[in-house]
């Protein structure tokens, strides 16, 4: 049994199993992937140079990521769900207030704070346009996620709004759309911007756009 146990395990270093050593070595990735991506680009770097940001030599980075590519959906994705879970943080006093404007604002502000970082907007809006079809189709599947998060919250602040089925997905990505370019703007203005008005700009059009679909 122990030997079995051993085994699945790994052995252990330093207080360390196997697993808990290779998370560790992912997340060193991770952060090395996050920098170098985020500030000199994707095409420009390479694993040479990730395994030296992370202090790992390329043995460590072929055990956890099979190439480059795949380094980088998971720092975009890792990114992202960052920015997702400040919103759903944000949103969440608001949901039991039933305040939904206030919502919508603090919902936006969060996004707003998220990208105050340059290196994970640079990931999110640029680096990751371009690459290959998997990463575009990696792209296409949580900017849709992030239109159907804004339509669900939309909803709560216009109860009586009206959507025909296959309008849904082609007005979330609209709005998104306006809250991306807005967002990738701020960035290569080098964030001149107050972050509050682009929050009111946005909130602004949301609203008014989402009014135009209210059954009222």
């Amino acid at each position: 049994m122990s030997n079995q146990c051993t085994h699945k395990k790994g052995r252990v270093y330093a207080g360390e199993t196997a697993d808990e050593r290779l998370e560790k070595q992912r997340q060193q990735f991770l952060k090395a992937g996050l920098k170098l991506f985020g500030s000199k680009g994707y095409q420009s770097t390479s694993v040479r140079a990730l395994c030296r940001e992370a202090g790992l030599t390329d043995r460590y980075f072929y055990k956890n990521f099979k190439d480059k590519e795949a380094l980088l959906s998971a720092v975009y994705s890792r990114a992202f769900e960052h920015i997702e879970a400040r919103i759903l943080d944000a949103v969440a006093p608001k949901l039991a207030e039933r305040d939904h404007r206030g919502l919508i604002q603090a919902g936006l502000d969060a996004f707003f704070q998220g990208i105050e970082d340059p290196q994970i907007t640079k990931v999110c809006w640029q680096e990751i346009l371009g690459v290959s079809p998997s990463i575009d189709q990696l792209y296409t599947q949580k900017t849709l996620a992030f239109a159907e998060l804004l339509l669900s919250y939309a909803a709560m602040m216009e109860p009586t709004i009206d959507l025909l089925k296959e309008e849904r997905q082609a007005v979330g990505m609209a709005l998104v759309g306006s809250v991306n370019q807005s967002a990738l703007h701020w960035y290569l203005s080098n964030y001149q911007l107050p972050r509050a008005t682009l929050v009111d700009v946005n909130a602004r059009i949301l609203f008014a756009a989402l009014s135009e679909y209210s059954a009222d």
